[in-house]
C-alpha cells in the first residue's frame, strides 16, 4: 500500500532528475527542495572567494539508491553532489531514499 502511494506521488508531483552513478545515467523522479535553516547564509567567504553553502533535500525512488561522495544528481541544468544518502524504512521495506545534496563545484568530474 505505502509503496503504491509513494510511487503515485512521485509520478504525479515528482521533478524529473537524472542520477549519475559512475558511468551510468538514470532518468528518475524525485522531490528536490532547498534546505532553509534560520540564520545560515547561502554563501560564506573563504580564502578563495565566496563558497556556496546551500543544501538541498532529495526524496527519491527506493529502487534508485544513491551513494554519498560518489553519485550526483542533475536537475534543471545544474549538478548536485550527494553528501549524505540513506534508505528510509517503513516496516521491513524501503519507502524512499533520503539524501542531502549540494551544488557541484565546476571542477568536480565530467558533466554538468
Amino acid at each position: 500500500m505505502m509503496d503504491t502511494a509513494w510511487a503515485a506521488l512521485l509520478a504525479k508531483y515528482g521533478q524529473r532528475v537524472v542520477l549519475h552513478q559512475g558511468d551510468t545515467a538514470v532518468d528518475a523522479r524525485a522531490f528536490l527542495q532547498p534546505i532553509r535553516e534560520k540564520g545560515q547564509a547561502q554563501s560564506l567567504p573563504s580564502p578563495l572567494g565566496w563558497q556556496r553553502e546551500d543544501r538541498f533535500l532529495y526524496l527519491g525512488d527506493p529502487s534508485c539508491p544513491l551513494t554519498a561522495n560518489r553519485d550526483w544528481v542533475e536537475f534543471e541544468g545544474g549538478g548536485y553532489a550527494v553528501t549524505s544518502a540513506h534508505p528510509v524504512y517503513v516496516g521491513s521495506s524501503v519507502s524512499h531514499i533520503w539524501a542531502v545534496l549540494r551544488p557541484r563545484d565546476k571542477g568536480e568530474g565530467a558533466g554538468v
